[in-house]
């Protein structure tokens, strides 16, 4: 796991010109699907970037799986293709997470809560334990405060919504079973 603010910092003192990179809203990110009639099936935007209304909190958008899927559009010619700085921007990206991230290994009862706005963060392979021992259960969900409630003040167009979070395509609301938990991987 690993705060996007260091992050930001480490490649901007030791890469400025990878940083400006990354602040640039030069990046397509592939919304998989998940598109409202009248959407690109992408959406351009910067990785890192500034709240919206002068509180200077930094913000970012990245998974690296999001960009990289995009070739089917950069091959018909609808996008352009990632660019060689692109291509190294994400190398060094990659490179400061690993050299100052963190492993935190969950223990059972454990609760964690990561903004994905904030913090970079991902998941290791596991194996369930054999039982008698119950199997793991993950359960995921998006938490979003609006603005007039007192949430932050994000930079997507739901900001100020009464009620935020989910995937939402159409006039269809987000959904989930919390009594559905996913399984273990190998």
């Amino acid at each position: 796991m690993r705060p996007t603010l260091s992050d930001f910092s480490f490649a901007h003192l030791e890469r400025p010109d990878v940083a400006k990179l990354l602040a640039s809203p030069i990046w397509y990110f592939d919304r998989k699907g998940e598109i409202t009639a009248g959407q690109e099936p992408w959406i351009k935007v910067p990785v890192f970037y500034l709240e919206p209304g002068g509180k200077e909190r930094i913000y970012v958008k990245w998974d690296p799986y999001f960009v990289r899927s995009l070739t089917r559009y950069s091959d018909q010619g609808l996008i352009p293709a990632l660019s060689a700085e692109q291509e190294e921007a994400m190398a060094v990206l990659e490179d400061t997470c690993k050299r100052h991230g963190f492993e935190y290994e969950c223990e059972v009862g454990d609760i964690q809560f990561v903004s994905c706005c904030q913090t970079f963060h991902s998941r290791t392979a596991f194996v369930d334990a054999l039982p008698p021992k119950p199997p793991r259960h993950l359960l995921r969900t998006w938490v979003g405060t609006p603005e007039h409630e007192g949430g932050w003040c994000l930079p997507f167009h739901d900001s100020f919504h009464p009620k935020r979070g989910g995937i939402q395509v159409d006039s269809t609301p987000p959904t989930a079973n919390p009594l559905v938990a996913s399984g273990g991987t190998d």
